[in-house]
């Protein structure tokens, strides 16, 4: 049955976006993702032999920063583990550029009026303090012939600047596959995300000065390392979905809601999934509770909706009808943990499939915009009627083109192929995730479950599920404050208050921090009666990591393209030098390739 069909107008227009199996549509997945390398020769220093890259090879790298609050220290941490593999680039031809994963997608919580909370996936070039870093007055760093930097050193010097100076200010709903997708490989990047006069997603424009920054940094004989660094899971909002309102999930008041977090300041909740949800998200009968206003009365499916345990049922005493039958409680809709399980949760998937970001990656094609989504305008309303996403192969990929566009009136579409493939191009992930499910290579099935694309978990590690309730059979979730418990991959369980997410894994912070003012985000403040395994007193002495499962789940289809590293894992330098070593080594193999 396709729910299309019992839908008349909005609040949401289109069925099930995304709810499909992804990896019958993803392309073709190669060989497995690296997880570590074993049996390496070592330098002098005593870390393994790292070989210089040839003379003259061109290597354009992309740092893609999560700017979240709790980010700060694992910036700072990236930023001194890059001694090793920028000098593997003494004799190269090197940019390096940084992006963040603020980006606006229509809804209000990522305001596209506020700086930090949109950086429109655009190069950014300043310090902490707010300077442009020296050499980085184009929007990235460049050493090599007609380099604006010196020597590798202060190549390496100056990126980490840029990388410290993103900072943990941005948008909470972190949108690092989309930022990516945007700078990377979107042949016609929004300008904006309007919204029309009923309420539905509208891209408007194109970004020129994005395209320009992206034919400046991409050549097109290059190598390209894309390296993500990143605490959480995916947060890339499709706004188009499920009819054009896909933003919906990252706006603090849901279309149709009277449901009110708090105060209704705090805005309002979104609508449950019908009851097979919870334990058959694939099944057609999954859907949103807030299709039962919208569908068709005659239909037996509406009907099914309509009488559906879920849909009837107010959260609210004493209030019932269209806003509060079918909506999530007060409590139990925080926007901090609204991205994670969506389909088994909310009955609809609204973030782009993964599926998207594999073929930016490794494909020749990708839609232009118009053909993401199908598009009929209704005759008489002019309301559009917004089919569901559709990965198509419609404009050349800039990755593997050259002739780029930088101006108004450029070719967009059509461009001419480069030398690149997708050998050439890294995808190097550090994000949360045990250490021991990596390994010389990622046990996928412990990471992410037998299978993501249809939300089967069987088999997987149970500090990898995304919950705010306690894990079995973790434990020490009501341990007090201070006690960080004895799990060594992530110390215990906590008490979230459904506010908050269990944790992948914690690591010791190299220099612990009091939490006082608010210079930096903090788990451990004294008016906070959280009990999160991170704190001593005040001082914040862990720094966390939850599953960062969207963001794995693309490296696994990747395969060979691929490294994976821990946020967690320091290894013996007490930074993450060792994943930059694997990345230093895939870089080079794509040379001898």
């Amino acid at each position: 049955m396709r729910h299309s069909a019992l839908f008349l107008v909005p609040l949401l227009l289109l069925p099930l976006a995304h709810c499909s199996s992804e990896t019958a549509d993803s392309p073709k997945a190669a060989p497995a993702a690296d997880g570590g390398d074993e049996d390496v020769a070592e330098n002098d220093d005593g870390g393994p032999r790292l070989d210089p890259l040839p003379s003259g090879a061109k290597v354009d790298v992309l740092f893609v920063v999560d700017n979240s609050a709790s980010m700060g220290d694992k910036q700072d941490l990236m930023a001194a583990s890059l001694t090793r593999v920028f000098a593997t680039f003494a004799s190269a031809d090197v940019h390096v550029g940084v992006i963040s994963s603020s980006l606006h997608d229509g809804g209000d919580v990522c305001s596209r009026d506020n700086p930090r909370a949109n950086d429109r996936a655009r190069l950014l070039n300043k310090d902490k303090a707010g300077a442009v870093v020296a050499g980085a007055e184009s929007g990235f760093l460049s050493f090599g012939p007609g380099g604006a930097v010196p020597d590798v050193a202060t190549l390496q010097q100056r990126a980490a600047e840029i990388i410290r100076g993103v900072g943990e200010t941005g948008c909470g709903l972190e949108a690092q596959l989309e930022a990516m997708y945007r700078f990377v490989a979107h042949p016609e990047p929004p300008a904006e995300i309007r919204l029309d006069d009923f309420r539905q997603a509208e891209p408007s424009g194109v970004d020129w000065e994005l395209l320009a920054q992206r034919k400046a940094f991409f050549r097109p004989d290059s190598a390209v390392a894309i390296v993500m660094l990143t605490d959480e899971e995916d947060a890339s909002i499709d706004p188009l979905a499920i009819g054009g309102f896909g933003y919906a999930f990252s706006a603090r008041s849901f279309p149709g809601s009277s449901v009110n977090r708090g105060t209704s300041a705090q805005g309002t909740t979104a609508p449950r999934g019908t009851s097979i949800c919870a334990t058959d998200p694939t099944n057609e009968a999954c859907i949103s509770c807030g299709f039962s206003t919208t569908c068709d009365p005659n239909l037996p499916a509406c009907q099914a909706i309509r009488n559906d345990a879920n849909c009837k049922e107010s959260p609210v005493q004493a209030q019932s009808g269209p806003g509060f039958d079918g909506f999530y409680g007060p409590t139990d809709d925080d926007l901090n943990v609204r991205m994670h399980d969506m389909k088994r949760r909310y009955g609809v998937e609204p973030r782009y499939p993964i599926g998207r970001y594999v073929a930016a990656l490794s494909g020749r094609k990708l839609p232009d915009l118009a053909a993401e989504h199908p598009i009929i305008t209704a005759a008489g309303s002019g309301q559009r009627v917004i089919g569901e996403y559709v990965q198509a192969e419609t404009c050349s990929n800039p990755l593997f083109s050259t002739d780029l566009p930088q101006k108004e009136g450029d070719e967009r579409c059509s461009l001419p192929p480069s030398g690149r493939d997708p050998r050439k191009v890294v995808f190097a992930l550090i994000g949360g995730v045990p250490s021991t499910l990596l390994g010389a290579a990622p046990d996928w099935t412990k990471i992410l479950g037998r299978d993501p694309g249809r939300y089967d978990t069987t088999g997987i590690d149970p500090h990898m599920l995304l919950s705010v309730t306690p894990r079995a059979p973790l434990s020490g979730a009501d341990a007090p404050k201070g006690d960080n418990g004895a799990d060594p991959i992530h110390g215990r369980e906590w008490t979230t208050g459904k506010k908050d997410l269990q944790y992948a894994c914690t690591f010791a912070l190299p220099a612990p921090f009091e939490c006082v003012g608010f210079e930096r985000a903090c788990d451990c403040d004294a008016e906070s009666t959280a009990n999160p395994p991170l704190c001593s007193g005040t001082t914040q002495v862990r720094a966390k990591a939850y599953p960062t499962a969207r963001e794995l789940w693309l490296a696994k289809e990747l395969g060979g393209q691929a490294v994976v590293g821990s946020l967690c894992d320091l290894g013996t330098t007490g930074s993450y030098t060792a994943f930059f070593d694997d990345v230093a080594r895939k870089l080079g193999g794509a040379f001898s390739q």
